[in-house]
């Protein structure tokens, strides 16, 4: 993988590993802030149920008082006159069913139709809880929970009748059904309740369909659901309501769907998801530009090797930082500097030698190079070819040292003032050749060893 693509995706996984973080901590804390505020709803939800519970229970027993009033100075016998008396009254005080007992004989009673119906919401006389049984003997008003043999549970509110004749004792008993019509008026809407006495559920809302033993846990599958709701477990809250005379307590449970928790989860996976996909945008982006920033000197470095290993004596790179990546930008042109000199060093000795041959051989090396420098100005100024600076020391190298061959010929023959003969033309002829293998033999400068070795030749070749 190339360093561009690894600073890339350095940024982009450390950006990953953050955002993954940040989300964590962010689901976690909006997930459990929602979960506290469905509980705390629910909690209120429960007080409210309760307080229903309660006030229905405190109307029971108004309406009891109420009806122990009417019933108690008269003596109701099985006729209908008096059971329609007793009706009125179930109508007048929205009781399901009310019973009057003489003693340990059930004088009359009264129902309406569908819940005060029943054989086990009959009230048996006397009942066997001996906490009840001692209240009602003694003349006390008792509450208690009866459950029939059918699995149905009703409240029984009794009340003893003031006016009976000496050595009567009269009770009337109010019986509620504890029911999922009663769960009905004190549950709060998208919310599933249940009735429990002694850690014994007696009724839930909603009925629980085909199951005649009532289970709150068994509606779960039956709660509103929401997205991703199914990952969480239905909110529970129990609250203790009535405090009854045989000593139980009746508490009211609610079960809600956690569906603010599902839909705090997708709304934080939403953002998360944004979060994330700008975080990696920005990771790309930064990571790129650091990766411009950081190989932009590393790519110069190594293409001013490379030009330096092709003979580009010439090359020297920008310096315009000042930290590690500079210092060794500072250091490639010193060593290309340092290059440079020695390779102007033996230029300059091939000079001299020649210089040393003849005269005329200096003044003439000085003539082609400032003629060979002139025409390069004066092609550059009309726009017809450009040259670089390596190409510009490479013409300079060979307009120096294109007669360094002559060093290979006697003096006789350079300052010879006469013409010369075959033979001494020949030789003379061989310098290009043998400047051009001098040149050569020096490295990196092969392009100049061309030019020198086309020296003499005619313009057609």
């Amino acid at each position: 993988m190339k360093l561009r693509w690894q600073l890339v995706v350095s940024h982009l996984v450390s950006t990953l590993t953050v955002a993954l973080l940040i989300g964590a901590v962010h689901l976690f804390l909006l997930l459990r802030s929602t979960r506290v505020l469905e509980q705390q709803s629910l909690d209120a939800s429960l007080a409210t149920a309760s307080h229903l519970l309660s006030q229905k229970v405190t109307e029971l027993e108004a309406d009891r008082d109420a009806m122990a009033a009417f019933v108690a100075p008269t003596s109701l016998t099985p006729d209908v006159e008096q059971l329609g008396r007793l009706h009125d009254l179930l109508a007048l005080y929205r009781v399901e069913r009310v019973e009057v007992f003489d003693g340990l004989r059930k004088e009359a009673e009264a129902y309406r139709w569908e819940r005060g119906i029943g054989s086990s919401l009959e009230t048996p006389w006397f009942p066997h809880n001996p906490n009840i049984a001692a209240k009602i003997a003694a003349g006390r008003n008792a509450t208690w929970v009866h459950r029939g043999t059918d699995g149905r549970a009703s409240l029984k509110l009794a009340a003893p009748l003031r006016f009976a004749a000496p050595g009567e004792h009269r009770w009337l008993v109010v019986s509620e059904p504890l029911d999922g019509t009663l769960l009905g008026e004190i549950v709060p809407a998208q919310t599933f309740g249940a009735l429990e006495v002694g850690g014994q559920t007696l009724a839930v809302w909603p009925d629980t369909p085909g199951s005649p033993q009532p289970d709150l846990a068994s509606l779960a599958a039956y709660l509103p659901r929401g997205t991703f709701s199914f990952l969480f477990k239905p909110l529970l809250a129990v609250r203790p309501t009535l405090q009854l005379d045989d000593g139980t307590v009746v508490s009211v449970e609610l079960m809600a769907s956690p569906v603010r928790s599902g839909e705090s989860l997708l709304v934080g996976l939403q953002a998360w998801f944004v979060v994330l996909a700008g975080g990696m945008l920005l990771a790309f982006t930064l990571g790129n530009s650091l990766a411009n920033r950081l190989l932009a000197p590393l790519s110069a470095l190594l293409d001013g090797t490379a030009a330096m290993a092709r003979g580009h004596l010439m090359v020297r790179l920008p310096q315009g930082r000042n930290d590690e990546l500079g210092a060794l930008t500072r250091e490639f042109n010193r060593m290309a500097d340092e290059i440079r000199n020695t390779y102007l060093a033996s230029i300059s000795t091939l000079a001299e030698v020649v210089e040393a041959k003849s005269r005329y051989t200096r003044e003439h090396v000085e003539r082609v190079e400032a003629l060979v420098l002139a025409t390069v100005d004066v092609l550059e100024h009309r726009g017809w070819v450009r040259f670089s600076s390596h190409q510009r020391f490479l013409l300079s190298v060979a307009a120096i040292l294109h007669d360094v061959g002559k060093i290979a010929i006697g003096n006789e023959i350079l300052n010879k003032s006469g013409p010369l003969d075959a033979a001494e033309r020949q030789q003379i002829l061989t310098h290009p050749e043998v400047g051009a293998l001098i040149v050569e033999r020096m490295g990196k400068l092969e392009r100049a060893a061309e030019i020198i070795r086309c020296a003499h030749e005619h313009f057609d070749g």
